[in-house]
């Protein structure tokens, strides 16, 4: 930034040279930084250039005429007039204060300062002090201006400097197509033309107006622009590109979406006689509806983006019933299905599902809608039977599941036999076609029920932000779809978010009675810490839940081959029939997390993203430190060594007697840094190395007070973890001292005997912060010590710790 600040405005590939100049690396690693860095105070011009803000505005007075809604709630409409200053962020001095707010993001904020209108402002907004505007009056012109480096809100003085012409300069950055991004070009103006807004005057709005251009939000464009159609246009595209849309199914979602805008915002005494005009202009625009995927996108559209109640849903479902086209009735009938089902009218979803297909039995929405309502039944075989009719149905989550609960029949046995479960009757009513299993086998269906009934799009938004939650650590583009299916979300949302309660409520009807006791006792089984007491391989675990001390018999042959014997974990355990089982994943569980874990779980204020974010910590990317607490970053530097004649003097009173030209930096036994002299090259090169940036910066200034007209030639800085990724894909190990050279082995040996002395009274987290000698003083903890020895290496090894003095020391 401060090349930036010196130079002017920038290509991304010459700002890049500049800083390769001043040997920050190599130019293709500076042109991907310049390409993509981030910072409060870099704007992007229209020509392509990038410019620092506080110097492109320093000077520059910008002007906005005060409204009463202003005056009274303290927030200032940003746009047009103040939108260069928006990028300044919250927590810069220079923003003097300013907060930037944004309508939909921050409506509590607007709540609060008293904004009545859900409109106003369209979107970004300045949020001052609640009284800051109090001395004036609507009409009043105020002034921002970064005085000493500060945003300043002040009167505008008066007489206003002349108003300057902007037509022809917007002429050249305006596009001529469609509209342009604001803040680009009026920064573009401001770097094209350094006098530009130096004095109060005319606000930009004004001054955007009288060049005839207009702008709606943050664009721009020519006066007379439709920005609604290119905003419709816009977001059609979006849509078709998403659902893979044709022309008139896009055509088609267009005009259903305009139909619920009319149900949802038109008076009761006008609305049937609006639906009547609309219907009338839209001909036959309603039949790409037939399509499953435009329906699919419709019914999105309709609940998600504009946000139609059951009851506008169906009452459109019921429009395009009477008076769309007859091939959209499957849609119809599908629609007002889905208003039943989000209502919890169970049995009406159901009918109107069953309708749909009555009229197309292939419609396979209304295929799968039937599948799930079978399969809450316990009826695998007509669920299989929907889903084989669909394209593809065979790749439905149930769908595997749901074979293992097919039944199988008896070829010894004929239709008219006496059954063979005894009960006397024949086979064929009895047994012939169903299958009987217990309730521990059928709890994972039943799970799976309530699962897919909190992945509906009443239960997205919550799914969505709790996996943003889980997939934050993880670079992978996909983390966040893999999370969505994460067992860990699912069942948050089905428990701890009350999904799992409305499945019970609404879904209840349909299972079977022992299935629908055990999904209420559900209800009554809480997370919880467990710790694994017996593992018995391939079968089960025995646990012991650590909040109530009680213990359990699970079944679980997945986790009693991944489990050992003192592990502790996180997870839901629920009756199933005879057994206990988990659903819901496992989390493992730090000794030094359980009691913050189980605060958490004991309190009713805790909020299920805070239960989210705290699991998931475990998946963050380890972070390397040093000794004094700083990220550990491999820091290089290159000087050309000017004054030849004083340098080993120099370094040698700073750092000590040197190695063949060679000075280790120590502190407190504690190496800090190198500097190795190669004295044998034209010029002499002096190379530094530490392992932080404040280190570094200390050598790089050490070698300045050293030799002043040394120059730094080039400097590098590699994250320890990026650095140990690159070894690993060469295949290089770090170089380690040989453990077997006797001077080593006795200064290590006697280095890990002064750690473990040290290290018997130190708070250690694995023991929840208590020492270990206290742990081993007290009843209550010492069991936690003694399996934390027990993970210690058993065999002594030089250079490590040896748990066997260890538990000598501490009496065990």
């Amino acid at each position: 930034m401060a090349l930036l600040r010196e130079h002017g405005p920038l290509h991304p590939d010459e700002w890049a040279r500049l800083l390769v100049a001043e040997g920050h690396g190599y130019l293709a690693d500076m042109e991907e930084l310049t390409e993509y860095i981030d910072h409060p105070r870099l704007g992007y011009l229209a020509d392509g250039r990038s410019a620092a803000l506080d110097t492109l505005l320093s000077g520059r007075v910008l002007t906005h005429r005060l409204t009463a809604v202003e005056i009274s709630t303290g927030i200032l409409d940003a746009h047009p007039d103040l939108t260069p200053l928006l990028p300044f962020d919250d927590h810069d001095p220079a923003a003097g204060g300013l907060h930037t707010i944004f309508r939909d993001l921050d409506d509590d904020v607007f709540d609060e300062r008293g904004v009545r209108d859900p409109d106003w402002p369209a979107d970004a907004a300045l949020l001052l002090e609640p009284d800051a505007l109090a001395e004036f009056r609507p009409g009043d012109l105020v002034a921002l201006a970064l005085v000493d480096g500060v945003m300043r809100l002040t009167a505008a003085a008066v007489p206003l400097a002349p108003a300057p012409d902007l037509t022809g300069a917007l002429a050249d950055l305006v596009p001529h197509e469609g509209p342009g991004p604001l803040d680009d070009i009026l920064w573009q103006l401001m770097a094209d033309d350094p006098a530009l807004l130096t004095a109060p005057t005319l606000p930009l709005g004004d001054l955007i107006t009288a060049a005839g251009y207009v702008c709606d939000g943050d664009v721009i464009a020519t006066a007379g622009f439709d920005f609604a159609a290119h905003r419709g246009a816009s977001h059609a595209a979006a849509v078709a590109a998403a659902h893979h849309l044709t022309d008139d199914e896009t055509d088609a979602v267009t005009a259903f979406t305009a139909l619920i805008r009319v149900i949802e915002h038109t008076p009761d005494d006008d609305r049937e006689r609006a639906i009547d005009t609309l219907v009338a202009n839209s001909g036959d625009r309603f039949g790409g509806l037939a399509s499953p995927n435009a329906a699919r996108a419709a019914f999105g559209e309709a609940y998600a983006t504009c946000g139609a109640g059951t009851d506008t849903l169906h009452a459109a479902a019921a429009v395009l019933r009477d008076r769309g086209p007859r091939r959209i009735a499957p849609t119809a009938h599908w629609l007002a299905g889905k208003a039943a089902e989000l209502d919890g009218r169970t049995t009406d979803a159901e009918r109107h599902y069953e309708r749909a297909v009555s009229v197309d039995p292939n419609w396979d929405e209304a295929l799968e809608a039937l599948a799930r309502f079978a399969s809450d039944r316990g009826d695998a075989v007509r669920a299989i039977g929907l889903l084989d009719r669909i394209p593809g149905g065979d790749r439905e989550p149930m769908y595997e599941l749901l074979q293992m609960f097919r039944p199988v029949d008896r070829p010894d046995l004929g239709r008219n036999d006496r059954c063979w479960c005894g009960s006397g009757r024949k086979y064929k009513v009895c047994h012939l076609g169903k299958a009987e299993h217990p309730l521990a086998q059928r709890a994972p269906w039943l799970y799976q029920k309530a699962a897919s009934f909190a992945q509906g799009i009443a239960w997205r938004p919550l799914l969505l932000s709790l996996a943003q939650i889980r997939s934050s650590h993880d670079d992978d583009p996909f983390a966040l779809l893999h999370a969505l299916d994460d067992p860990l979300i699912v069942d948050v949302v089905l428990f701890e978010c009350g999904a799992f309660e409305r499945f019970v409520t609404e879904r209840g009807a349909l299972l079977p009675a022992d299935e629908l006791l055990l999904a209420q006792q559900w209800l009554l089984a809480d997370r919880s810490v467990h710790e694994v007491e017996v593992v018995r391989r391939g079968e089960g675990l025995t646990l012991r839940d650590v909040r109530t001390g009680d213990r359990q018999q699970v079944t679980d042959p997945a986790a009693s081959t991944q489990l050992r014997v003192g592990d502790f974990f996180s997870a839901r355990v629920v009756p199933a029939g005879t057994t206990m089982q988990i659903f819901g994943g496992i989390e493992p569980i730090a000794p030094a997390q359980r009691g913050q874990l189980i605060e958490l779980l004991d309190s009713d204020a805790t909020d299920p993203a805070e239960l989210v974010e705290f699991l998931s910590a475990r998946l963050a990317p380890t972070r390397l430190v040093t000794t004094d607490g700083h990220p550990m970053i491999a820091c290089r530097a290159v000087f050309e060594v000017a004054d030849t004649a004083g340098i080993r003097r120099k370094l040698s009173r700073r750092f000590g007697a040197a190695d063949n030209d060679r000075w280790t930096w120590t502190e407190h036994d504690s190496v800090l840094g190198m500097l190795n002299l190669s004295p044998h090259t034209e010029p002499w090169i002096l190379e530094i190395e530490t392992m932080n940036e404040p280190r570094f910066t200390s050598l790089i200034d050490a070698v300045g007070a050293a030799d002043p007209g040394a120059r730094l030639r080039e400097q590098t800085r590699t994250p320890a973890a990026e650095l140990m990724a690159q070894m690993q894909d060469k295949g290089v190990r770090p170089h380690q001292p040989d453990p077997a050279d006797p001077e080593i082995a006795a200064v290590l040996a006697e280095h890990i005997r002064r750690y473990e002395q040290q290290w018997l009274d130190e708070a250690i987290p694995a023991l929840g912060g208590h020492t270990p000698r206290a742990c081993a003083a007290d009843p209550t903890r010492r069991d936690e010590l003694i399996r934390l020895l027990d993970a210690f290496p058993q065999q002594e090894q030089p250079g490590a710790m040896s748990a066997r003095r260890l538990r000598e020391a501490l009496e065990l």
